[in-house]
């Protein structure tokens, strides 16, 4: 644009020039033609700049880790004035995205349209803000540009990648804790353990109808009961300390992984899980559908220190077998909290992911002895 300017000068100081030595109408003419064809553009570029749609989509709002999307950007000319030169910028607010990305200069002929697709993805699981940067509007000169208004924001979701364990130390009832904690309990409707008399909180499913009959009396059914295993995975999201931003991102986003990983784990041995974390709002008990957009929605940093959130659980004895616990870094708190818990016989696994000092690797060591299992993620992902 400043080429055109610096050109158009030129030509108006020629065209001045030429009416020094020649003064006749037809460079008068020729001045006041170059001198009228600024506005002229400026006019068209302001009426074109009102009839100017921008329109932008992702073909997926979510993805797993390492997926792609589809990011179509797409502009229209809506004025029967001439082309419109347009230059778009695209941005990402993160360097965890990855994309082809590409900055688009073209025009726009009359009631015509551009559209430009792209991919886009992102090393870290997180929400990340992708789309325009910024929308410029030229005239057809090049002397003038104006800056289009986009408030428009696209986020793409990219949640954590479930990973395949191998050799996950959890207990079951059949490995005989059944006496050690109380395991939940519930009914198997396939199999009648025995029949009693109907009381007032029995709902209709445990009539038995056939016997009530020949009785003349209600009857109910009392189903088998089964034991059902449970497993609490216990979340450090605290803040993660002493990293650049993107090792912060990297470390996060391992968390995270090991995280599910271990939440579909469960659920595949079909244990009751729970999730427990900072920040939480109500408990998180269900399936692995529902837990896992839980813990993707889960945020570090915002709720205080790890150490005090392990002691109150510790203090509430919660009645499950299996407590997995996700921390950053292995403290005197929680090395207590360890020993504490396996005293009430929850079977401990304790993941760690920071390397450990000589004096951490002595606490890793003494809890071994007393029955936990502290291990670094990476040693149970199938490789």
């Amino acid at each position: 644009m400043f080429r055109n300017r610096i050109v158009y000068v030129m030509v108006i100081a020629m065209l001045i020039f030429f009416i020094a030595v020649y003064e006749s109408e037809m460079t008068y003419m020729a001045l006041y033609s170059v001198l009228v064809l600024p506005v002229i553009s400026l006019v068209f570029t302001l009426i074109s700049k009102r009839r100017f749609s921008v329109e932008e989509n992702l073909s997926e709002n979510s993805v797993v880790k390492g997926e792609q999307v589809l990011y179509t950007f797409r502009v229209k000319n809506n004025s029967f004035l001439p082309c419109v030169n347009v230059r778009i910028r695209f941005k990402a607010n993160s360097a965890a995205i990855e994309t082809d990305f590409k900055d688009k200069y073209f025009h726009i002929m009359p009631f015509k349209s551009h559209e430009s697709i792209f991919n886009v993805g992102a090393k870290y699981r997180g929400i990340y803000e992708i789309g325009v940067a910024n929308i410029l509007l030229f005239d057809f000169l090049g002397l003038f540009k104006f800056e289009q208004s986009h408030g428009k924001i696209l986020e793409l979701i990219v949640l954590p990648r479930v990973r395949h364990l191998e050799g996950l130390p959890l207990s079951t009832a059949s490995q005989g804790l059944e006496t050690a904690k109380r395991i939940t309990q519930e009914e198997d409707y396939s199999v009648i353990s025995d029949l009693r008399k109907y009381q007032p909180t029995d709902g209709y499913k445990k009539i038995h109808w056939k016997v009530s009959a020949k009785r003349n009396e209600l009857i109910s059914k009392n189903y088998q009961a089964l034991k059902r295993n449970t497993a609490a995975l216990i979340l450090d999201n605290s803040l993660v300390r002493g990293r650049e931003n993107g090792s912060t991102h990297a470390m996060e986003d391992t968390i995270m992984e090991s995280y599910v990983s271990v939440l579909a784990h469960c659920s595949r041995l079909q244990f009751l899980t729970s999730l427990e974390f900072m920040g939480a709002e109500q408990e998180a008990i269900g399936g692995f559908e529902y837990l896992y957009s839980v813990a993707s929605q889960i945020k570090f940093g915002r709720h205080g220190n790890f150490d005090d959130f392990i002691i109150n659980y510790q203090k509430m004895q919660i009645d499950v077998e299996n407590l997995v616990i996700f921390s950053q870094n292995i403290s005197d708190t929680i090395f207590a909290c360890v020993q504490s818990l396996l005293l009430f016989g929850n079977n401990v696994i304790l993941y760690y992911f920071n390397e450990l000092t000589e004096n951490q690797k002595r606490r890793v060591q003494q809890l071994k002895e007393i029955g936990a299992h502290c291990m670094n993620f990476k040693d149970v992902v199938a490789v």
